[in-house]
């Protein structure tokens, strides 16, 4: 059996910044939400798993921030535009 697991978030902000903005009408960000599923279309049609896991961050700090100063250090922060898109 072949598992994927993928870092949720990590493809979210590089879908993000790594997609023109895209929006709806109502002026929507969806450029996040496209570039995710496109991303995990690719991934899914190259791997062709048979089950998939995706994780995400909590929103609070995680046993990982208490531990690592500098986790996510170089990490932009999350813009409302980006936090509302998806």
């Amino acid at each position: 059996m072949k598992l994927l697991v993928l870092d949720g978030n990590s493809i979210i902000n590089r879908a993000y910044y790594g997609v023109r903005p895209l929006t709806t009408k109502d002026g929507f960000f969806t450029n996040a939400i496209y570039g995710f599923l496109t991303m995990f279309h690719k991934i899914y049609a190259d791997t062709r798993p048979d089950c998939i896991a995706v994780a995400f961050d909590l929103k609070a700090p995680t046993f990982r921030h208490l531990k690592y100063s500098e986790y996510k250090g170089r990490s932009l922060p999350c813009s409302s535009s980006r936090s509302r898109s998806f």
